[in-house]
Parts: C-alpha cells; structure tokens; sequence
C-alpha cells in the first residue's frame, strides 16, 4: 500500500489539473521513495512526492517533487520545481532548478537558471544562464553564463568564474584569486545591516582577481515623506504592543499573571525554553510542512511563532517594569513603563537589537510555561495554583555608601 507521506500545492494542483484538463498532464507517483532507473526514460513530465526522489534516468518533460531528499544523478531535460530538505544535482537539466530548501548542491550542469531560497546553496557544476539567490549563505566556485544576483542574511564566497555581473546584499563577500567577473561587482549592504544600527558589511576581494568594476551600491537616500511614514509604523506598531499587552492582561489575568510570575522567579528556566521555542519551532514546522498529517498543525505553530515575535516581550517587560518600580503601578502599568524604556534601548547600534532578541525570547519562554501549566492543570483536574512573585526587598546597606537614608525594617521576629 502507498504512503502518502509528503504534500505540495503544485502536486494538489497537477491532480486537479487531471481531472480538469483533456489529456495527460503528466506521471504522478506518490511513495515513500520515487526512483527512476538508469536506464529508463519517462517521455513526460513527472511529480513526485516521498521521503526520498532520485533520479538516475532520463526524464524528458519537467520534474516536479516535494521531498526531503532530491538526488538527480541522471537527466531531465525540462525543468525541476522542487520543495526540499536538500537538493542534489551532480547530474545535468536542461532547463531551471527552481528550489526552496534547507541545503541545495549543483556539481552537474544546469542549461538555464538557478533559483534558490535555502539557507546553503553552493555551485560547484556550470550554470547556462543566471543563478537568483536569497537565503543565508552560498559558494560558487563553478561557472555561470549570466549574473549572479540577489540577497544573503550572512556571506558570499566566489572562486569560480562569472561571465557577467555579480550583485548582491551580503554581510560578507569574499573573492578569491581564481575568481573571474566578466563586468561588474556591486554589493551592498544586507538586510542586517540595513535594519541594525552599527552592523556593517565586510569584503575580502582579492587584488589578483580578474574582475572588472567594483563598487558598494549605497542605499538612494529617503525623502521626508518615506521618512515619516516609516516613524508612524513604528509608532503604530509600538502602540499595538501596548494595546495587545493591555488587552491580554484584562482577558486573560491568570495566564498572564502566570506568564509574568515564571518570567521572573524562573528567568533561567523561561529564557532557556523560549530560546528552544525561538529555534525549534520554525525548523519543526519547515520539516512538518512536507507531512500531509502534520502539515495545518505546523502552520498553526507558524502563526503562533509569528505572534510571539510581536507579544513575546509582554510578560518579560511586565516583570522587569514590576520588579524596578517595586510594584507601584501594578501588572499593567509596569508593563507601560518598561515597555517605553525597551523602546528607547532600540536607539542604540547593535545592543538595543540584542535587549530586544533577548528580552523576546525570555517572553516568549515565560508563555510556553504558563501555556503549559495552564493544559497540564486542566488534564489533571486540579486548580492552577500561580506560582508566587518574589518579595521585593528592602533596600539594603549598600544604599548607605551613596549617601541616602535607608528606611527602617522591621524584624520579622519582632512583634508588630
């Protein structure tokens, strides 16, 4: 019996398409591993879906997959569209590799384009055309025909030879001297460097290269109008954190208070779990997607993921604001005041960015917790007993050595 154990919209698409269009829309083959022989030739197109697609043979139309694992050893003519885990090609396609992917490797020969968003794509083999990135990291240390264009989050390595240009956003670009550019270098800064303040990019371009123009593309300046409307995004969307903190606070006072109490008695604890949160969960999700059965589950966690990159601060904002105004002004207004000072911490370079990652993930913690004590609760049938907040102490002697009046306290074994 065939399992069905991966998905794609362009596989739902092609089986609608069966029905819907006269005449053959092309092989469909559903398994737990999709293997075309050395030796076989499949005179249309194929979709694929299973654990594992490797292609020995000869496919002579497009190849269409959802899998964890795509391995082209032999030939397909047309196209590959593929959604993968990683995304081999040491053998040869005529026309594009369209790939979205965790690592993608093309040691073979691609006729036309390469199209990747992967954290890693890396191209070893002889590119016709152009090679269009966006992800985390890539290498080419093979050939292209055309350009070499679009935005990383980290580097750029070159080795290899490109015919024409090479422009991208990077935070790191290094040219080798075997590597070769037929016109231009243009780099810039990447999306980092562009939305943190302070963090820039780095080159390390050989002066034995064979390159033609190298320049840093500076970004066109805004005018006030551009200006102002991205100020009152900011101040929107600041002001929709305060709304939704307000509002989460007065609809659901328990899970709140809970949430602010494990943020700040088990700070460890809570930043430890949102970090696991922050990184588990988008990986899990990504893996998920290609599961019929866990696939909506991994979009809802998507979107709660999503949401916690916005509200995640709230419990953690609200028990620091707690803990410094020593409790004057309650859950909510100490969430207020800690809130428009983690604002302002945003203005400087680099640091503010790291208060605010850091200060999410530890909020994000502090819900999964109080999420998580809220269903165990219930599940045994027992009341959520809120873990108490820690006392605020007194000022001790050290405030003595600034020079200000440190009030009596009393001894708890003293009779009132």
């Amino acid at each position: 019996m065939k399992r069905l154990s991966l998905f794609t919209p362009v596989l739902g698409l092609s089986f609608l398409a069966a029905f819907i269009v006269p005449g053959p829309v092309g092989a469909i083959s559903v398994s737990g591993t999709v293997v075309v022989q050395e030796g076989r030739v499949i005179e249309e197109d194929l979709f694929a879906a299973g654990s594992r697609v490797v292609v020995d043979g000869r496919i002579k139309g497009d190849l269409t997959v959802t899998t964890r694992n795509l391995v082209i050893n032999g030939v397909v003519e047309g196209d590959v569209n593929g959604l993968a885990w990683s995304v081999e090609v040491p053998g040869e396609v005529g026309g594009s590799v369209r790939a979205v992917g965790w690592d993608i490797d093309v040691d073979g020969s691609v006729g036309d384009d390469v199209l990747s968003f992967a954290r890693s794509l890396e191209v070893r083999g002889a590119v016709g055309r152009d090679v269009l990135l966006a992800g985390l990291s890539a290498r080419h240390s093979g050939t292209v025909g055309g350009e070499v264009r679009g935005e990383l989050l980290w580097s750029l390595y070159v080795d290899g030879a490109v015919a024409e240009d090479i422009d991208v956003g990077i935070h790191r670009l290094t040219i080798t001297d075997t590597a070769s550019v037929g016109s231009a270098v243009s780099w810039r800064q990447g999306l980092i460097g562009q939305n943190i303040r302070g963090w820039t990019a780095r080159t390390d371009i050989s002066a034995n290269a064979d390159l033609g123009i190298v320049a840093e593309v500076q970004p066109i300046a805004t005018d006030l109008a551009v200006r102002a409307l991205r100020l009152l995004f900011q101040i929107l969307r600041f002001i929709g954190l305060l709304f939704t903190g307000i509002l989460l606070f007065h609809l659901f006072p328990r899970l709140s208070g809970r949430a602010v109490d494990r943020a700040w008695t088990r700070p460890a604890t809570t930043f430890g779990l949102g970090l696991l949160v922050f990184v588990g969960v988008p990986v899990a999700a990504f893996v998920s997607l290609f599961t019929i059965i866990l696939a909506p589950v991994a979009l809802l966690a998507l979107g709660l993921w999503l949401f916690g990159l916005f509200a995640g601060a709230i419990p953690a904002l609200a028990a620091l604001g707690r803990r410094v105004s020593r409790n004057r002004y309650g859950l909510m207004g100490s969430f207020v005041v800690a809130a428009f000072a983690w604002r302002l911490l945003r203005i400087i370079p680099l640091a503010g960015f790291l208060v605010f990652l850091l200060i999410v993930i530890w909020g994000m913690g502090a819900w999964t917790m109080s999420l998580w004590d809220t269903w165990r609760n219930k599940e045994e049938g027992t009341p959520v007993e809120d873990t108490p907040a820690a006392p605020v102490v007194a000022p001790g002697p050290r405030m003595e050595l600034l020079g200000l009046e440190v009030p009596a306290v009393a001894d708890p074994g003293e009779p009132k």
